[in-house]
This record gives structure tokens, C-alpha cells and sequence, in this order.
């Protein structure tokens, strides 16, 4: 399998591991307009071993994200665990190291927003 091939479908182990929180809604294109509670799976950063050709493992962004409103850091501190807990459920191969909090950008709003650091092997 090409490397494109393998993040390709670790992507889509994530997204679905996503799916799976109740009221989140998946988002595949960084473009769109996002209606929070919304999570987009950013391209990983990849990491080469000593010696090997192709990337031995990968660093993916899961970014959530929720309506900027007084109650964000409410709904991302209910959420971000969910979101990781079925990650960390669901993906044995998957490990979720950090979560760190931000603001992302979406149609000229930027709305308040956690990244969730996973660690994936190729």
C-alpha cells in the first residue's frame, strides 16, 4: 500500500471513530462552512525512522470545534473527551496524546476550538 493509501485510510478510521459521538457532524473538506459542533481530520504530519524509505508513522490534527458563544469552553471540555474516547475505543492502533485549545477558522468566522494530537503507525 502506498503512503497515500495508508493515510488515506487512517483518515477515514478516524472520521468514522468520530461518527460515532452523538451531535457531532464530520467535516472531509476544510473549505466548508462549518455548523458546530463540527470535526475536521487535518492532513498528518508524517515521520520517517532511521534508514526507512517511506514514513513510518503519522501525526494527525483532530479539530473540534463548537458555536463561539459563553458556554465554549463548557461544550469543548464536554467534548473533546468524547471525541477522544472514541478514538482511543475504537482505533487500537491510534493513540491520542494532547488536546490543545484554539480557534479555527470558517467561513470568515473563527470558531472556538480544541486540536486532538493522534499518533498512528504506517
Amino acid at each position: 500500500m502506498s503512503t497515500a493509501e495508508l493515510v488515506a485510510e487512517h483518515a477515514e478510521e478516524l472520521r468514522a471513530a468520530v461518527r460515532t459521538v452523538d451531535g457531532v457532524r464530520v467535516y472531509e473538506d476544510p473549505s466548508a462552512t462549518i455548523r458546530p459542533p463540527g470535526v475536521f481530520v487535518a492532513p498528518p504530519r508524517l515521520r520517517w525512522e532511521s534508514g526507512c524509505p517511506e514514513p513510518t508513522s503519522a501525526t494527525f490534527v483532530v479539530v473540534v470545534m463548537v458555536a463561539m458563544d459563553k458556554r465554549s469552553v463548557e461544550r469543548l471540555l464536554e467534548l473533546v473527551p468524547r471525541v477522544a474516547e472514541a478514538i482511543d475505543s475504537l482505533l487500537p492502533d491510534a493513540a491520542v496524546s494532547t488536546a490543545d485549545p484554539g480557534l479555527f477558522n470558517s467561513g470568515g468566522s473563527d470558531l472556538p476550538s480544541y486540536e486532538i494530537t493522534v499518533e498512528v503507525s504506517l
